[in-house]
């Protein structure tokens, strides 16, 4: 029996070193879809716009950061968004997640076409996804408001080797590319998957030894 105790708190010891050994769960960017490139963009005022993001693995969505060009006054103190499931490469109407917030945080970063470049930044809460590509879809203002001020543009970045870009112009009815990729990257804190491994085999081989003791 003591040598069945000091097998159990050997293993005990390596498990805790190895779960010492994992990087903290920290919120930080899951998907980059690249920097603003500062030559275009897609219009989120009269339109609402999309592009698509891809998750390896379960993760809680924390934040979303992207770029827009605008025209003075073109804010209208708030970003709709939805996060949808992605069909064929376009966005479907069955929605995962969706919000309309004026908790932005809005940083003017220089002037480009004559427009002024913002930095925007939205919390998802904790948003749990499944791996997967989804459509995020933006629009400035309420999603009904589809009507002046408008020149607020979802700024582009490189290609990433195809464009994904889509806009609709009746509310989701029908989509249509918009022949661009666009300046965004999603937060999450990654799901706990191997130190929850590490707990259950603990846990395992604790109740394999109490039936052996009982046995002895």
């Amino acid at each position: 029996m003591n040598v069945l105790k000091q097998k159990f708190r050997r293993a005990a010891a390596c498990a805790a070193l190895a779960l010492a050994a994992l990087p903290a769960s920290a919120a930080g960017a899951i998907y980059d879809n690249g920097a603003p490139d500062h030559q275009s963009g897609n219009n989120m005022g009269f339109a609402w716009q999309a592009d698509d993001f891809t998750l390896g693995s379960t993760s809680a969505l924390t934040d979303l950061t992207f770029w827009s060009l605008e025209g003075a006054g073109a804010y209208r103190g708030s970003i709709s968004w939805e996060i949808v499931t992605d069909v064929g490469g376009k966005p479907s109407s069955t929605i995962v997640a969706s919000g309309d917030t004026s908790a932005v945080t809005r940083a003017l970063l220089g002037n480009y076409l004559g427009l002024d470049e913002y930095s925007n930044g939205l919390s998802f809460g904790a948003l749990s996804l499944g791996a997967g590509t989804y459509g995020l879809v933006l629009h400035n203002g309420s999603l009904t408001n589809l009507g002046d001020p408008n020149e607020f543009l979802w700024e582009t970045t490189g290609p990433n080797a195809g464009y994904a870009g889509m806009e609709t112009f009746d509310k989701g009815a029908s989509w249509s590319s918009n022949f661009n990729e666009h300046a965004f990257l999603v937060s999450a804190v990654p799901e706990p998957e191997a130190p929850a491994m590490l707990a259950g085999g603990l846990l395992l081989l604790g109740l394999a030894m109490r039936r052996q003791e009982k046995r002895s």
